[in-house]
């Protein structure tokens, strides 16, 4: 009788698991297509011929959706940045191959990057899926910091910085390269410059403000 009652208690579950998958599909198909702002809980609802009460019952806010497909996004961001764990670079090294590694998120999966990008407005506070978010951001974050700190240890970077405070600029810098804006499209079209060059030339400026030129002259 208990195992009965286990079989269908993970039944259940496994239902609700693929109810919420189906549901986050559906929601991804129309952010993607339409933008985050442009799409409510009840075109999710009529896009799964679903009624809106079955949606709530899985999600309780688009928020909480969008935060379930950052997750997918940060789950696939991590697994390329692990690559990393197989390659013998320095510090400076292994920030440009993240730097790399990011351009390539964006431009394969740029509605993931969206995701990910946008879903740090959201308040982090009563949300499983915000919280789980939050911690695999942070674990890549940390790695950028790491890759700093190394380094810094290995020479190749400059030992007068502060690993948090520079990663948190690289960050900013990155992703202000990648989400442009209007007026910054407008700039780069009146001078012929598009958005890889910008990006490359973004990260050639970010290593070079951190790089340990003595060490590199050496070499």
């Amino acid at each position: 009788m208990e195992l009965l009652i286990m079989s269908k208690a993970r039944r259940k579950e496994k239902e609700r698991e693929m109810r919420r998958n189906e549901i986050v599909d559906a929601a991804e198909k129309l952010f993607f297509s339409r933008g985050y702002e442009n799409v409510k809980m009840e075109d999710i609802a009529r896009e799964l011929e679903m009624a809106r009460a079955t949606l709530y019952l899985s999600f309780k806010n688009k928020e909480d959706i969008y935060a379930a497909i950052a997750i997918r996004a940060s789950n696939i961001v991590r697994e390329m940045f692990q690559e990393l764990n197989h390659k013998d670079l320095t510090g400076i090294e292994k920030i440009r191959y993240v730097a790399t590694t990011y351009h390539e998120f964006y431009k394969k999966y740029t509605g993931y990057y969206m995701a990910y990008y946008h879903s740090g407005m959201f308040d982090y506070q009563n949300s499983p899926d915000l919280e789980e978010l939050r911690r695999i951001r942070i674990g890549s974050f940390r790695m950028v910091v790491e890759a700093v700190r190394e380094g810094i240890k290995d020479g190749s970077v400059r030992n007068d910085i502060d690993p948090v405070a520079t990663t948190l600029v690289m960050l900013s810098m990155s992703n202000n390269a990648l989400a442009i804006s209007p007026v910054t499209k407008m700039y780069m079209e009146n001078y012929g410059l598009n958005q890889d060059e910008l990006y490359e030339r973004t990260v050639d400026m970010m290593l070079q403000s951190i790089e340990n030129l003595e060490q590199a002259r050496r070499n």
